[in-house]
């Protein structure tokens, strides 16, 4: 199969995944909206915070080594999966931590024991079988989507019945926990490849080397999707909070995810033109990927922007209209995330990190002024407007990596 077949066939696996998720997703915000308050969505907002804050400080760059090496999955499969579990008890460790101060900082007593109990989702998702990497790699798309799916059709099928039996926020908590347990079990039963637990010095060098920016990388990811809800929970509160979480979900899942199977799809593709010197050929690719991508996430917000008060009442209920003055915006930003999460996939395959970084680390300091400034001086709305601004002053430097790693 050609690149542009495969490109084309790994898009579609993720899109089918991502349209199934954003629906499932939907469907999730549509019940959970009805059943818990935006106090509580925003508690779990502040619970996933610790979650992704001490995942992301402690990336290895497993994943993306093996997929970029040229070596078998099997040469890397028990170093990695020992490093794996490590880090999950490190990050569950991390995390109960994190949760103390969490609780004192946001003056919420109740934060500490919801985040000590999640913190076993890193360690239970430490056992996930490395090989898992291997349908990207091979171009097993389909069986990639499929994973995702489950995974996270479980997790919402717990969460909505826990819901219903609690009507508390630690249904939610529940429920990733319970997500968590089956993603791992999935791991295993899709693969005829199994890890053991042996660690190899040479080995784990080898992904500890290619990590060092891939784990900065990570970090300045993770705290441009999330330092916003860590900075609203202190500014607005909880309820606030709650309303932006839902809101930022639906501008996002109609957009922004969908990009992401575009990322999926062809970062493989790209690593593979990379490695063969096909020029030509990868600069084809990424444009028409962009413009594919831009065209479908652009068609799919048109909703978002001219009926945003609709699917408010509509998906959320009349408790939640405070999000309609804020979904404008943040589908527009979404956009502006979609653009620089293309020139993500050509530049981590190139490897040309200094850029990604830098965009990440503009974003990100354009993002914290924002919020501060115009969140205390207009509330909500003027930090939505700081995110928006961010993202776009911010965006010539993706555009600008993606051109060098062309040349």
């Amino acid at each position: 199969m050609s690149y542009q077949k495969h490109a084309i066939a790994g898009f579609s696996w993720q899109t089918l995944e991502k349209v199934f998720t954003t629906g499932l997703s939907f469907l999730k915000i549509f019940i959970l909206a009805r059943l818990l308050s935006p106090e509580q969505f925003g508690l779990f907002s502040l619970i996933m915070i610790a979650l992704g804050t001490t995942e992301s400080i402690t990336q290895t760059g497993v994943n993306i080594t093996m997929l970029q090496s040229k070596q078998p999955i099997r040469y890397f499969l028990d170093t990695a999966f020992v490093i794996a579990i490590i880090r999950g008890f490190v990050i569950g460790s991390l995390m109960i931590g994190l949760g103390y101060f969490m609780s004192n900082y946001y003056n919420e007593p109740s934060l500490f024991p919801m985040i000590s109990i999640v913190a076993l989702v890193p360690i239970i998702k430490g056992f996930i079988n490395p090989a898992i990497v291997s349908w990207q790699k091979n171009f097993q798309f389909q069986r990639d989507s499929f994973y995702g799916a489950a995974r996270l059709f479980i997790e919402t099928l717990a969460q909505i019945a826990l819901a219903f039996l609690t009507h508390s926020v630690w249904a939610l908590c529940l429920g990733v926990i319970i997500g968590a347990l089956f993603e791992v079990l999935l791991s295993f039963l899709m693969l005829r490849e199994k890890p053991s637990f042996h660690y190899i010095k040479s080995r784990g060098e080898i992904i500890f080397k290619n990590a060092r920016w891939l784990s900065l990388s990570s970090i300045l990811n993770y705290l441009n999707d999330n330092v916003d809800d860590f900075l609203l929970g202190k500014i607005v509160g909880t309820y606030k909070l709650g309303i932006y979480h839902n809101a930022y979900a639906l501008s996002h899942k109609a957009n922004y995810e969908l990009s992401k199977s575009a990322y999926h799809g062809v970062i493989p593709i790209f690593t593979k033109m990379t490695e063969e010197h096909e020029k030509g050929r990868l600069r084809r690719a990424f444009y028409k990927s962009m413009i594919s991508t831009l065209l479908i996430t652009s068609i799919v917000s048109i909703p978002l922007l001219f009926f945003p008060e609709l699917l408010i009442k509509f998906l959320l209920g009349e408790k939640w209209l405070d999000a309609i003055e804020i979904l404008r915006i943040l589908t527009f930003a979404g956009l502006i995330h979609t653009i620089a999460n293309m020139t993500y996939s050509l530049i981590i395959a190139k490897k040309k990190y200094l850029y990604l970084n830098l965009h990440m680390t503009v974003s990100l300091s354009l993002m914290i002024a924002g919020i501060i400034f115009l969140g205390k001086g207009h509330g909500l709305i003027g930090a939505v407007t700081g995110i928006l601004l961010a993202r776009i002053i911010a965006l010539p430097i993706a555009l600008f990596g993606a051109k060098k790693s062309l040349e």
